[in-house]
């Protein structure tokens, strides 16, 4: 049964018929992709702002990245790499990247939850379903944002950025022994749709604090495998890519188009 077929069902039930259900953290569980902007400006903020501002819109546009990836594209694309600063990847990242982690472990556990992300979570647990987080943040970084809203014991793993995010969902599928079909992710990022359809997941974009129109989140999508939930209401209704508006301004295009234009972004 493709995903599509769920349009205009309740979430939870919609989910429940799948044999793995995974979700994104940030943006979908926590309401932290801002708060992640800030920590990742202040800790790059020795390069100056006409090198770190155009870094911290790339930073947007490839939320869901791993964080050494999100580093890397910054040494290298917007430094110049060790040629041009001196200083190698590793050392960089060591000092940059460490910045960054501490300015996070400061911050991240302020993060609330999104709405009704507890009720969904615990909704699908209490059927038994298996549960698992796929994240760029690091693993034991998403452990303990989980944990302090008491939620990481509802979840059979949390499967962090030290990988890329489309190996940690087939981590996951043979994990539970699920086919690609029997799973669904629920994210809020252009790098979610990505990983899903590199693995051939469901896919649902959840609206409400990603960084990008809906439109351009899934440019390229499959219709038969991707839905729009607005937020995270158990009782919400799915709706099919096509048929969703969202809010006013929300389509850069009309929605009839999603399908006809390839990016040249590459799943990561």
């Amino acid at each position: 049964m493709p995903l599509s077929d769920h349009a205009g069902t309740r979430l939870e039930h919609a989910l429940a018929t799948h044999r793995l259900v995974v979700f994104d953290l940030d943006g979908v569980l926590v309401d932290s992709n801002e708060l992640k902007v800030e920590c990742v400006r202040e800790a790059l903020a020795e390069f100056g702002p006409e090198l770190v501002d155009p870094y911290v819109h790339e930073f947007r546009r490839t939320f869901g990245r791993s964080r050494r990836e999100h580093f890397l594209a910054f040494h290298q694309d917007h430094l110049g790499g060790e040629q041009a600063t001196g200083e190698d990847f590793e050392t960089f990242y060591r000092r940059c990247a460490g910045g960054y982690a501490e300015l996070l472990a400061e911050r991240y556990p302020e993060a609330p939850l999104c709405p009704d992300a507890d009720l969904l979570v615990r909704g699908l647990s209490e059927r038994g379903l298996p549960l698992y987080v796929a994240t760029g943040t690091l693993t034991a970084e998403a452990e303990r944002v989980l944990d302090g809203h008491g939620l990481a014991g509802e979840f059979r793993a949390v499967l962090g950025g030290e990988e890329p995010k489309a190996r940690r969902l087939s981590t996951a599928l043979a994990a539970v022994g699920a086919a690609p079909g029997e799973a669904v992710l629920l994210g809020d990022s252009r790098q979610d749709s990505l990983a899903a359809r590199a693995v051939g997941m469901g896919f649902v974009l959840v609206t409400g604090h990603g960084f990008f129109p809906p439109a351009q989140v899934l440019d390229g999508a499959d219709g038969r495998s991707s839905l729009v939930a607005a937020g995270l209401d158990p009782d919400g209704l799915l709706i099919g890519i096509g048929a969703y508006e969202g809010p006013p301004g929300h389509w850069t295009r009309a929605p009839h188009t999603l399908n006809r234009r390839r990016t040249r972004e590459t799943p990561q």
